[in-house]
């Protein structure tokens, strides 16, 4: 079982600014795994003026509030502590912690530990924004998290003090890489030592993972499985498609979102470990195979540690999953395309199929209400953006009141558009991936983008003309980049590349006749009879059902009778 690693070098950096933190004040401590952001807090809390009291939250809201009465025994949190003893529920347990904060001489510091966790059941979610919400008083409080999105919009009407301590101010420096080194045994040079830190963008867990593999003899195995599952977690697939980009620009808040975990690291003139350009750690970027250097970044990208944050943050990019099933990831939270409005879903698919994702209002009411007369067209198109953009944001009617709603989907003068800045969709990302592989490819390109078609183009508007074209043209490109590809395997004498290729073809499409027919054939090339049969005999009734008809050879194959062995016959 692999080692967790655990740093405790002093943090003089994160010190300081937690010594900053004021009578009422929120504090946001974000950083990936292994940036030490706990012993960081518990060790400033030791030398603190105040008590300290810790909400574990990774074991859920009830449990999290049960081990804090426990561990404070009533000396602090009385009202806490009654509310257990009595059996309460969650949600009163969490009024009565929040009534214990708010006493006259209460003067705590309350740490919540995984408050992103806690964050994805609803009780909790709540708990957290009344925590961040109530009217200032003399207790401190400090959320410590990995995703910077999370926290900020859980602290987004916060009516303290908001204090923001990125991985930045977690990275170890040099004198303390020097002190994990040696008490990892260390014996090389200093200036490898400098390039690992270097590396692992100051993470102190994985500069001690990299130590422990390294005193083991090298072998890469712990420290890769610690960077992918605990370091890069779900943010893979992200930093995939920023490092190989298809034209379209990274916006600037997701750039300093990623930064601000330590999955990034920015330019020199802006981060103390940067180069010439926004860059991932070569550690993680070995980890997931990626190139270092980010691909398309807009103009004037740039990061700045936040000492506090506005009353409302605008939400992280939203991706639109619309390649089969429809998802979207938004602030932290997955939409189904169930829970959304009809009407607005079709919306936003036919927004999908429209070069930069923009239509007219009259081209937005023909594709969707062609029946309608003009006003009534006009209001239906009004409502489905309004619902769109709540199922988006949730806070949205509040926001609106504010005059700080989120543009995902705006509505000005006669054209209704997605901001290209904060929503991308699957769909275009394929498309510009077909587009890049259209000449040439490389082995791994074709497997990712294999991997990557989830399912058809919108799946919920399946008898939309708009939509069939939109799904015909990305599928009809995709066969005849998997053919070629296909057709090249096999000229060389890779059968087995060749089949696999047809086999996965036929598994996004299994009515595709010509593709069962490679298959078949191709199967019967490499010696599996049985299988060959049964594809040859789904080719030709594919093939009859489109009223073609299929060549002799697939007809002679999908005819022979199937062996079948004595034990069977008896």
């Amino acid at each position: 079982m692999m080692k967790t690693p655990r740093v405790h070098p002093a943090r003089p950096r994160i010190d300081s600014a937690l010594d900053e933190l004021t009578d009422g004040g929120l504090a946001l401590i974000c950083g990936s795994a292994g940036y030490g952001k706990s012993s960081a807090v518990a060790a400033w809390g030791i030398r603190a003026d105040r008590p300290m009291r810790w909400l574990r939250a990774s074991r859920g809201l009830g449990d999290a509030l049960h081990l804090a009465a426990d561990e404070d025994d009533g000396v602090r949190l009385p009202r806490l502590a009654r509310a257990v003893r009595q059996q309460q529920s969650a949600t009163v347990c969490a009024a009565a912690l929040i009534a214990d904060l708010a006493a006259p001489h209460s003067e705590l510091i309350l740490v919540i530990d995984d408050a992103d966790a806690l964050a994805e059941s609803l009780e909790g979610l709540e708990f957290l924004r009344s925590l961040a919400e109530r009217a200032p008083d003399r207790s401190r409080v400090a959320l410590i998290g990995r995703r910077v999105a999370q926290l900020r919009l859980i602290a987004a009407r916060a009516k303290r003090q908001v204090m923001h301590i990125s991985a930045a101010a977690l990275r170890v420096t040099p004198r303390q890489t020097r002190q994990i080194a040696e008490a990892k045994g260390w014996s090389g040079a200093p200036t490898a030592l400098e390039e690992a830190r270097r590396a692992a963008a100051g993470n102190g867990g994985i500069l001690a993972t990299w130590l422990d593999q390294m005193r083991e003899g090298g072998d890469r195995t712990e420290l890769d499985e610690f960077i992918r599952r605990d370091v890069v977690g779900g943010s893979g697939p992200l930093l995939a498609r920023l490092a190989r980009p298809a034209g379209e620009e990274a916006s600037p808040e997701l750039l300093r979102t990623l930064w601000e975990e330590g999955l990034l690291i920015a330019p020199a003139d802006q981060d103390e470990l940067g180069e010439s350009c926004w860059m991932i750690p070569r550690f993680i970027a070995e980890t997931l195979d990626l190139p270092q250097v980010l691909g398309t970044v807009p103009n004037g990208s740039e990061v700045t540690p936040a000492a506090s944050i506005a009353p409302r943050v605008l939400s992280p990019i939203a991706v639109v999953h619309d390649l089969g099933p429809l998802s979207i990831e938004a602030a932290g939270r997955t939409i189904e395309g169930t829970s959304i409005r009809p009407r607005s879903v079709a919306l936003l698919h036919y927004l999908a199929t429209r070069p930069r994702h923009a239509a007219t209002r009259d081209e937005a009411i023909d594709a969707l209400w062609p029946e309608a007369e003009a006003q009534a067209g006009l209001n239906s198109l009004n409502q489905a953006i309004y619902h769109l953009r709540r199922a988006l944001d949730p806070d949205y009617d509040l926001a609106l009141q504010e005059g700080t709603p989120t543009p995902y989907i705006r509505h000005e003068a006669e054209m209704v558009t997605v901001n290209l800045d904060l929503v991308t969709f699957d769909s275009a990302q394929l498309r510009s991936t077909l587009d890049a592989v259209r000449r040439r490819a490389r082995v791994d390109q074709i497997d990712d983008l294999l991997d990557s078609y989830l399912g058809p183009f919108g799946v919920e508007v399946p008898f939309e003309p708009w939509a069939e074209q939109h799904r015909s043209a990305l599928d009809i490109s995709l066969f005849a980049i998997i053919e070629r590809e296909m057709v090249a395997a096999y000229s060389v004498g890779d059968i087995d590349r060749a089949i696999d290729l047809a086999l996965r073809a036929v598994r996004i499409d299994p009515t595709d006749g010509a593709m069962l027919e490679h298959l078949a054939l191709l199967l019967e090339e490499s010696g599996s009879i049985a299988a060959a049969r049964r594809a040859a005999a789904r080719a030709v009734s594919a093939l009859r059902e489109m009223d073609i008809a299929p060549n002799p050879a697939l007809q002679r194959l999908s005819a022979q009778p199937q062996r079948v062995r004595p034990a069977l016959q008896q």
